[in-house]
């Protein structure tokens, strides 16, 4: 089936599209639905912060400034590269993020901050300090996988879990698999909620975080969707004329027998909010006003259900 012929796919499929209930997994490459699914290697034209995105273990990092870095806790271990230079962590320096005392949710959550033995020369980024409203456009950046080949499928949703065949034809659902390789690369989405998730990665973990949907939006496009290689990476969002570091790519959900290795249309990608770990974030790295004037004198949900799994990617 050709890429323009899939279009009718999503909308074919929206009664089953919707009868998909939240859940939540881990993420790590950003899945973009462009023609060939390879661009997006270099900085957008309007850039929010590309060359502070970079690679740590298995995931992604994002440097914050004043020598100090974040990522998910379920993949941090030094060192980290940044635009083909790697910088060694300064031993001990870990700070993993609270849950800001949250009743019901985990004492820490699933942010680390940790320092570089050597400074990288990047700017420092601008933590939000509010969530961006519902439909607010977002530019995601992961050093994830990346895209293998379109796949429709037929599912059965009257099995438990429901049953997925490839299909040129009789397709309800779309998207890709994801392929072996890991580069960096940016795409589009907009929030659609916020709100608390718990899941587990080795440890149980809660996080307030943002949604994104991956969506068909009817033609080729740069939206996206966290893939493995991507947890630890940047959700920036345009606050007026300023970027702003908004969110921390986390967690991916999958629907009831979801193939393994697929990102579907209508998919969600969670990102920790960091407007909620903002006071915890300034107190150890000063905002970029204050860096200056510093110089002068010196993943199942809560709420998810059981038609939902949690995949593990790692």
């Amino acid at each position: 089936m050709n890429r323009t012929t899939s279009r009718s796919i999503p909308r074919a499929c929206a009664a089953l599209c919707a009868a998909f209930l939240l859940a939540a997994t881990p993420a790590r490459g950003v899945i973009i639905d462009t023609e060939t699914g390879a661009g997006n290697t270099t900085a957008p034209v309007d850039n929010p912060g590309w060359a502070n995105v970079g690679t740590v273990a298995n995931g992604s990092a994002v440097y914050l400034g004043n020598r100090w870095a974040i990522t998910a806790t379920h993949v941090w271990t030094g060192p980290t590269t940044f635009s083909g230079t790697t910088y060694q962590n300064v031993p001990g320096s870990e700070i993993t993020l609270s849950n800001n005392g949250a009743a019901g949710k985990t004492p820490y959550t699933d942010l680390v901050l940790y320092q570089l033995a050597t400074d990288p020369g990047l700017p420092a980024l601008t933590i939000a300090s509010s969530t961006p409203a519902n439909g607010s456009a977002v530019t995601m950046i992961g050093a994830g996988r990346d895209r293998g080949a379109f796949t429709t499928w037929n599912v059965n949703t009257g099995t438990t879990p429901w049953v997925w065949t490839v299909t040129g034809s009789n397709a309800n659902a779309a998207g890709y698999l994801w392929g072996s390789t890991r580069t960096m690369r940016w795409g589009t989405n907009a929030v659609e909620g916020a709100g608390w998730i718990t899941y587990t990665i080795d440890t149980p973990k809660s996080a307030y975080v943002m949604q994104t949907t991956f969506n068909d939006l009817g033609s080729f496009s740069n939206e996206s969707q966290a893939a493995p290689g991507d947890s630890g990476g940047a959700m920036f969002h345009k606050n007026g004329s300023t970027w702003e570091l908004s969110g921390i790519m986390l967690v991916t959900d999958a629907f009831s027998g979801q193939p393994g290795s697929t990102a579907v249309f209508g998919n969600n990608t969670f990102s920790a909010d960091l407007s909620y770990y903002r006071s915890q974030i300034v107190q150890v790295v000063p905002e970029p006003g204050a860096l200056m004037l510093a110089g002068l004198g010196s993943i199942t949900l809560v709420v998810a259900a059981s038609r939902r799994r949690r995949r593990l990617p790692r």
